[in-house]
């Protein structure tokens, strides 16, 4: 797992897995061999003087999160090698400006979809001779953001010496060290590696500790008795035509108001953020001063102060 340890100034390399691709293995060697991936994994994030991890994180470390294995998830794919090697830069999350080829692509079927994925080549690195055989599978799905690493996850993979036919394990997908410290300069999945599928394999998310216990802000707005219906039927009945525009004759044009809700429901802080005349302005003011108390908006389920803005057509003839 080579690139989710990429940091500014230093290239971390650790010995690569090599991917088995004509051996078959049985379900129960199958999950084993994963078991002991993971417990080598862990290991690393544990005890070894690299780990992304903070000394009082590895010090309460138990293992990262996995989805369960599934070796529906390990698939034969056709790898297609790419003839025309144009050397691009992929963003990162930091200011390192890496240079790859697109070496390949990888197509096979999961859950009914016929599906690809571009395999890249870091052309720093195949300068080494231990990793040039070595490619890059960055890659986003359906996941991405909500169990797994906002930023997308990645495969190691190998050049298929000899045939066209792979072995892709999803079970081994892992994040970029980026997702558990600061300071890696990690590379962006390109927009033609997002699956539209749910890669439920490999590792999840990980929460650092300074992100334990926070609630995601779910915020609820306030609500008018009636709703927005009933919050036009109380202006309309509540508004009087100020006698100097019924003295002009034909008027209409929009006015808008802003004001607050108050954790107990109560209106105030009332502005006019878009004026019609100085009557007019007067009269929404004063409406909206005689509303009854709304249904407070709340964030986690707590009332919370709410600014609310309401645009209101007046018409007169």
């Amino acid at each position: 797992m080579f690139l989710k340890s990429f940091a500014p100034g230093f290239l971390l390399l650790l010995l690569l897995p090599m991917l088995s691709l004509g051996q078959q293995v049985s379900p129960p060697d199958y999950r084993e061999e994963i078991a002991r991936h993971r417990a080598h994994e862990d290991s690393i994030f544990k005890f070894d003087e690299h780990s992304p991890l903070k000394a009082e994180a590895k010090a309460d470390f138990k293992g990262l999160e996995y989805f369960p294995v599934n070796e529906a998830y390990r698939v034969r794919a056709k790898f297609i090698r790419n003839t025309q090697e144009t050397v691009f830069v992929m963003p990162t999350t930091g200011t390192r400006t890496p240079e790859y080829v697109k070496y390949g692509e990888l197509h096979f079927r999961l859950q009914g979809q016929n599906l690809k994925l571009s395999v890249y080549q870091n052309q720093e690195l195949k300068k080494q001779p231990k990793y040039l055989t070595y490619l890059f599978i960055p890659f986003t799905d359906a996941t991405t953001g909500q169990e797994t690493y906002a930023t997308g996850r990645y495969l190691d993979f190998t050049i298929p010496m000899g045939t066209d036919s792979v072995a892709l394990d999803f079970n081994k997908a892992y994040n970029p060290y980026c997702a558990y410290g600061d300071g890696y300069s990690c590379p962006i999945p390109p927009k033609e590696n997002k699956l539209p599928v749910r890669i439920e394999a490999g590792v999840k998310n990980y929460e650092k500790a300074e992100e334990r216990g926070k609630e995601s802000a779910i915020p609820v707005g306030p609500e008018f008795p009636g709703g927005i219906a009933g919050v036009l039927k109380f202006i309309s009945k509540k508004y009087k035509m100020p006698r100097d525009v019924r003295k002009e004759g034909s008027f209409k044009g929009t006015i808008e108001v802003s004001f607050v809700i108050s954790p107990s429901g109560e209106v105030g802080d009332i502005k006019i953020i878009k004026s019609l005349s100085p009557s007019l302005d007067a009269e929404m003011i004063r409406v909206v001063n005689k509303m009854p108390r709304w249904k407070p908006g709340t964030i986690n389920g707590v009332p919370t102060a709410y600014r609310y803005s309401l645009p209101y057509w007046i018409f007169h003839k």
